[in-house]
């Protein structure tokens, strides 16, 4: 499994519903290939942009199963697994590993905080114990609520089932740190990818394999482009790509980054009619927008 190696752009892809919240497929299979031909290296599924912890189990594995199939090994496939304890998480990765996609992306735990650091070792290797697929190890510590330090990402690094890292934690710090651990791309434990958007320019000219982005399924030729200045150091270059797309991104989404962001992502999806809908998982409708996904709500209360 060390020798599989992940880099580049992969596109965190939002997930296209219907009214009713069930997988909008006609929508998920435009997106995918407008992704592909877009030159995304490869597809995150079921993540935060993805509203995998939302989803009910039967359209996460819809989604899951529909992408494998659709996407045919034309590139790499991610697919998320994430719950508030080993079992729930074990019972996602049974669910989809014979699904046909390529990494299995494995989330801390959430809502609850752990005891100690050791807790998140035991429950990947609770998880790598359990399947023979290639894991990504997800570090969200803002959504999960569990900060990872660096001593304890760099053995889950380490652990051989463990292909390489998503870290969208947010601190930079450690990640640079850990790329000062593994200075030479070609002798790493595995891949190491930033998932914060604000940083991509400064992870991937410091060594990073590639990133991992949400709103970047907006503006995949510009990070491509980004991407291509690190491999060549051209810091001017990617300097001035990572200001275009961070400012494109930030004109976007607004201010408060954290209100509505999926749904403004999928409305522009919508208006380049990518997708059909711009539907969101309830509660988590719009407040700026769609009137269908306010009476959608409370229908299902009345």
């Amino acid at each position: 499994m060390k020798s599989e190696k992940l880099k580049g752009v992969i596109i965190a892809m939002p997930t296209p519903l219907l009214k009713n919240e069930d997988i909008d497929l006609q929508s998920l299979h435009k997106l995918i290939d407008y992704c592909i031909n877009e030159g995304a290296n490869g597809i995150m599924i079921a993540g935060t942009m993805g509203e995998g912890p939302a989803l009910i189990a039967s359209q996460r594995q819809l989604l899951i199963e529909a992408t494998a199939a659709h996407t045919a090994g034309r590139v790499p496939i991610l697919g998320t697994v994430s719950g508030s304890s080993t079992r729930k998480t074990l019972k996602q990765v049974k669910a989809i590993e014979k699904s046909g996609i390529d990494y299995m992306v494995c989330m801390s735990p959430f809502y609850y905080k752990y005891p100690d650091p050791k807790s998140l070792v035991h429950h990947i290797k609770a998880i790598a114990d359990n399947t023979d697929m290639p894991i990504i190890f997800y570090n969200s510590s803002g959504f999960t609520g569990n900060q990872v330090d660096i001593d304890t990402t760099e053995e889950i690094l380490n652990m051989k089932e463990v292909v390489g890292i998503k870290d969208s934690s947010g601190n930079f710090r450690n990640f640079s740190e850990l790329l000062r651990r593994y200075p030479d791309k070609n002798n790493r434990p595995g891949t190491i990818m930033q998932g914060d958007e604000s940083v991509f320019d400064c992870s991937l000219l410091m060594g990073a394999d590639g990133v991992v982005t949400g709103g970047g399924v907006l503006y995949i030729k510009l990070l491509l482009e980004l991407y291509n200045d690190s491999l060549s150091n051209n810091l001017f270059s990617a300097m001035k790509h990572q200001q275009k797309f961070y400012k494109n991104l930030s004109d976007l989404l607004g201010f408060n980054r954290q209100r509505d962001w999926v749904y403004k992502i999928k409305n522009k999806l919508a208006t380049m009619n990518i997708i059909q809908h711009d539907y969101v998982t309830t509660p988590f409708y719009s407040s700026l927008g769609s009137n269908d996904a306010k009476s959608f709500l409370l229908e299902k209360n009345n």
